[in-house]
């Protein structure tokens, strides 16, 4: 499904992606773990084609993306759902304008069509008869809920969702753990979730991948993680500073 090959990425020439490969299989649920910092969300955007890289290359579904153009990335985009790390609704829409979003824009469905396919993706997201609601009158659950459903509501092969936990107590995140693990399975989709939330990473993948440095420093099954040697991967999985990260600190 999706190819990263030797991916380079600078920001006023600070590197941040310094050779990443990876290869995502289709119908899998990856999920990239890694340091704040590391890289994990400038990653997720190259695979949404939302950043062009240095160097290397990006490929959905056997196509070479990162050396598209606007118009010739649209039938790409099309393939794939975002879920942002804020939801990033629009403020001054409603619920049911927000989700309806794409279909609007996208001007080849009719309004009886619009209304049946944002209904019945609210229903499938727990956001049933929240239609009118504007995104400040929802809690944070509640707005990742509606931002997952303007993200799959054209039934995307892949789904991105950046840090879909941040910010949410443990119930919350588990509903929504939970919601992603049931939109996956419901519509046998590829899924590929950013977060630094372990009970999340766990319980979502059946591949974890650590960035790190700006490379892929390991990949495996959530058992494989967790039984990995590497120090650097064990203190990131527990929650364990480095003595050399406090003293750091303390200066």
């Amino acid at each position: 499904m999706i190819e990263v090959a030797h991916l380079h990425k600078s920001f006023k020439g600070t590197p941040v992606l310094k050779g990443v490969d990876l290869t995502i299989r289709d119908s899998e649920r990856l999920v990239i773990i890694g340091g704040s910092g590391c890289g994990k969300s400038v990653l997720l955007r190259h695979i949404g084609g939302l950043l062009q890289p240095d160097s290397g290359e990006v490929k959905i579904d056997g196509q070479e993306i990162t050396k598209l153009g606007e118009r010739e990335l649209n039938p790409i985009r099309k393939k794939i759902g975002v879920l942002f790390q804020g939801a990033a609704l629009f403020d001054s829409l409603d619920v049911f304008h927000n989700v309806a979003f794409s279909l609007l824009e996208d001007r080849s469905h009719s309004p009886k069509e619009i209304d049946e396919r944002v209904r019945e993706t609210l229903e499938l997201v727990g956001m049933s008869g929240q239609e009118k609601k504007k995104p400040a009158e929802l809690s944070g659950g509640m707005r990742k809920r509606v931002g997952l459903a303007r993200a799959i509501i054209s039934r995307p092969k892949i789904m991105l969702y950046d840090e879909p936990t941040t910010g949410l107590d443990p119930q919350i995140a588990d509903s929504i753990n939970r919601l992603i693990l049931k939109l996956s399975k419901n519509f046998n989709t590829t899924s590929i979730v950013v977060t630094h939330d372990m009970v999340s990473a766990y319980m979502i993948g059946n591949r974890i991948a650590m960035l790190h440095e700006g490379k892929i420093l390991v990949s495996g099954s959530p058992d494989e993680i967790q039984k990995n040697a590497n120090p650097i991967v064990r203190d990131f999985i527990h929650g364990v500073s480095r003595e050399s990260d406090l003293q750091a600190l303390e200066k």
